[in-house]
């Protein structure tokens, strides 16, 4: 009997679907004098998604751009996604037309729909809860902004060069756990809920992703009962136990006010003045604070582990990093007041950003009504990415894109390069967080906690590739042994390129070095040709000669995750503390902290096992 009944409802099914098809197609004419968007033809009924691989679909949305143009759309099982692979067309339509493309689109693998339940900041679509918990927002970032992010990062910094210093081999759980314990702080005063955050974080990410939870593949199913769709099922008790645990989270920091004891956080600046914010439901404030904690505890990890991976394959940029800190920090850790006196950091810091991005399709926007851009219609409805993969890659800004090369943005004849370089390179308002209205507001801690964590690694550790891991295939560099020819060459590879930095201000030569002159002629690293005097131009043109050149061949590099946060894969590689004394300066450090109480352990939320087989509890991901 069971058997029928499932044909029938999967009938039914098929038929609102093809259903669904036909009155889109209707609604999605073109009008005259308009031109539809190009794109891939794509299947009757399921568009192009037999097309696109389940691992880094990025690259193939990223190779159809330059097939079709830097905007095209694809039918996907029914819904017309338009993926943008230019900066300039991202912001002409997210970002100057954000009356009309701040929407955020429908996930159907989320219990409670995203759009309007004022639970998920980033995915709202753009109403009442939107304006109120973004107001909140930029009141708590810029707080914590001011107060130096209460020096959590470097708190927990000592933590984490430990743990590596013990366990190199986890470098992923550290890292994690570095962000983790940051952000469980700022939220909430404690680090101790940092690894249930982390699973927060996880389990949520696979119920958002298009690539995670099935709902999301076959939409279909979320209409089904929970006992026929395991995955419904598994959603419900997921935000049952995200729910409870932002409740408990809330508790303890109003039982810590009571107390007197409470520390600075997100939840006591929300807990200290609850009216003003004008949150509609009982734990609208327990979610604004949760949301914005599990929205960093995986994704600035990202780029710490795309670090370590760059620094493998890319080996000649540590020593120039080194250097760079032990000049600015000399025998301690690096700390906030170092930013200005740090471009290189910055610098590598971007580029992590840029050569592996932690969001590679970027996060969609949603149109709300047609438009036209070009002569090319755009119809109401459709999901608008901006392909982070793309417009990091675009060659007129970033030559030879695929190498990871910080030099392009701290030597003036990159067209990526900025000045002053006290404030540039940054992180801030680049294309990786988003556009127009939708710009992430979590920004600056991401900013932070990358400074500190990167610049602590770099200052401990040496990071070596270990020699049965895969080299990425190179094409032989030409080997220039002429300064002159050097020169050419490196201006050869870009043809927006200045000469030097006097000229990029005013054309003539100032009597007294720059900021940036004083900062860029202390590079050195090995390898260096003796020949070129120290000049920054033409030591900076010696490692271009030498980058390597991804080629059609497998590359290592790219074994990514799946879901929509794309970070490494774990590898093998080499840990090792630069020298004993920095070690044992950290271990003092770290034992000092733990005599003040700064590190506390990790807890469990759900009892044994940690409530894996009752109603609240981890999920399996």
């Amino acid at each position: 009997m069971a058997f029928p009944t499932l044909v029938v409802v999967f009938f039914i099914l098929f038929a609102l679907v093809l259903w669904r098809r036909i009155t889109a197609s209707r609604r999605h004419r073109v009008p005259l004098g308009l031109k539809p968007l190009p794109g891939p033809k794509g299947y009757p009924i399921i568009g192009s998604v037999p097309d696109v691989p389940e691992k880094n679909g990025f690259i193939k949305f990223a190779d159809w751009g330059k097939e079709y143009g830097p905007i095209y759309q694809v039918d996907l099982a029914g819904h017309n996604h338009v993926w943008i692979s230019s900066d300039e067309i991202s912001k002409d339509l997210l970002a100057k037309k954000g009356a009309i493309y701040s929407d955020r689109p429908h996930i159907p693998a989320l219990i409670d729909d995203n759009r309007t339940s004022s639970q998920y900041l980033p995915l709202l679509s753009k109403n009442d809860g939107w304006t109120r918990q973004r107001r909140f927002a930029n009141a708590i970032m810029k707080d914590s902004e001011r107060a130096l992010f209460h020096r959590y990062p470097e708190i927990e910094a000592k933590r984490m060069l430990v743990e590596l210093l013990d366990e190199p081999d986890k470098y992923n759980h550290a890292l994690e756990s570095f962000i983790s314990r940051v952000t469980c702080r700022l939220a909430w005063g404690h680090s101790e809920a940092s690894d249930e955050l982390k699973q927060r974080a996880r389990e949520l990410l696979i119920g958002v992703s298009p690539t995670g939870a099935l709902g999301n593949k076959l939409p279909f199913l979320m209409a089904l009962p929970d006992w026929l769709v395991p995955s419904k099922a598994w959603e419900r008790r997921r935000a049952a136990t995200e729910r409870k645990f932002f409740e408990v989270m809330q508790g303890q920091v109003e039982a810590d006010i009571k107390e007197k004891k409470a520390a600075p956080s997100w939840m006591k600046i929300f807990l200290d003045n609850r009216s003003k914010w004008g949150f509609t439901y009982a734990l609208e404030g327990a979610y604004a604070v949760g949301m914005h904690g599990i929205a960093g505890a995986l994704t600035i990890a990202a780029p710490m582990q795309t670090f370590c991976l760059a620094m493998c394959y890319y080996p000649q940029y540590l020593p120039m990093l080194q250097e760079e800190l032990d000049r600015v920090c000399g025998d301690r850790l690096p700390r906030a007041e170092d930013r200005p006196n740090l471009p290189f950091l910055r610098a590598v810091i971007r580029e992590c950003l840029r050569w592996r991005p932690p969001v590679p399709t970027g996060i969609p926007h949603f149109l709300t009504q047609d438009d036209e851009y070009n002569g090319y219609h755009i119809p109401k409805g459709s999901v608008m990415h901006p392909l982070e993969w793309a417009i990091a890659r675009d060659p007129s800004m970033f030559p030879d894109p695929e190498a990871f090369n910080p030099l392009r943005w701290v030597e003036p004849s990159y067209p990526s390069y900025r000045e002053p370089l006290t404030e540039y390179p940054t992180i801030i308002n680049s294309t990786q967080f988003g556009y127009g209205r939708r710009v992430c507001q979590g920004q600056t801690v991401a900013d932070e906690d990358l400074l500190i964590g990167i610049g602590s690694i770099a200052w401990l550790f040496k990071i070596d590739r270990l020699a049965e891991e895969n080299p990425i295939p190179i094409a032989e560099p030409a080997v220039v042994s002429d300064p002159e020819k050097i020169e050419s060459k490196m201006l050869g590879m870009n043809e927006k390129a200045t000469v030097s930095n006097e000229e990029l201000n005013t054309g003539v030569k100032p009597e007294e070095p720059t900021m940036e002159d004083k900062i860029l002629t202390k590079y050195s690293y090995p390898g260096s040709s003796p020949a070129l005097g120290g000049k920054v131009q033409e030591a900076c043109a010696s490692v271009k000669t030498q980058v390597k050149k991804v080629t059609d061949a497998v590359d290592p590099t790219l074994d990514f995750t799946t879901l929509l946060i794309a970070k490494p894969l774990p590898f093998k590689f080499s840990l090792r503390p630069r020298d004993g004394e920095r070690a044992s300066k950290v271990r003092e450090m770290y034992s000092k902290g733990v005599e003040h109480g700064d590190y506390a352990p990790s807890r469990e939320y759900w009892g044994e096992n940690q409530g894996r087989d009752k109603p609240l509890g981890w999920g399996k991901v």
